[in-house]
C-alpha cells in the first residue's frame, strides 16, 4: 500500500513540476517577450503584460483573470480552457489563437484582431467586441456577449 501511494505521489508531483516552464515564466516577467513558451496552468492573475509578445505560446488552463494584455502580440497562442474573465485585450493581435472552452466573460476585446481564432465552446458573455476583427473566426457552441449561443462555425457534416 505504501509503495502504491509513493508511486502515485511521485507521478503527481512530477506532473505538477512540468505544468509550465519556470525559465519561460521568468523571461516573460523580465522582458514581456517569450516566443513558443509553455505557461500552461500558470497563475498570471492581475499581471500587467501590456504590449507583451507571446507568439506561438501555450497558456492552456492559465489563470489570466483581469490580466492586462492590451496591444499584445498573441498570434497562434493556445488559450484552451484558460480563465480570461475581465481580461484587457484591447488592440491585441490574437490571429489564429485558440480559445476552445475558454472563459472570456467580461473580457475587453475592443479593436482586437481575432481573425481565424477558434472560439469553439468559449464563453464571451458580457465581453466587449466593438471594433474587433473576427473574419474567419470559428464560433461553434460559443456564448456570445448578449448571452445567445452561436453555432455558425460548427462542422455539421461530421468530417
Amino acid at each position: 500500500m505504501k509503495r502504491t501511494i509513493l508511486v502515485f505521489l511521485s507521478f503527481w508531483l512530477g506532473t505538477i513540476a512540468w505544468a509550465f516552464n519556470q525559465a519561460h515564466f521568468d523571461r516573460l516577467m523580465q522582458t514581456k517577450r517569450c516566443l513558443e513558451c509553455d505557461l500552461s496552468d500558470m497563475n498570471l492573475r492581475n499581471e500587467n503584460l501590456k504590449g507583451a509578445v507571446l507568439v506561438d505560446s501555450n497558456l492552456q488552463r492559465a489563470n489570466l483573470w483581469d490580466v492586462d494584455l492590451q496591444i499584445a502580440f498573441l498570434q497562434r497562442v493556445n488559450f484552451q480552457r484558460a480563465y480570461l474573465q475581465g481580461a484587457k485585450l484591447m488592440g491585441a493581435d490574437l490571429r489564429s489563437a485558440s480559445f476552445q472552452g475558454t472563459d472570456l466573460r467580461g473580457a475587453n476585446l475592443e479593436n482586437a484582431n481575432l481573425q481565424g481564432a477558434n472560439f469553439d465552446g468559449a464563453n464571451l458573455e458580457k465581453a466587449k467586441l466593438t471594433g474587433a476583427s473576427m473574419l474567419g473566426a470559428k464560433l461553434c457552441n460559443t456564448v456570445m456577449p448578449d448571452g445567445h449561443v452561436e453555432y455558425s462555425g460548427c462542422n455539421l457534416t461530421g468530417q
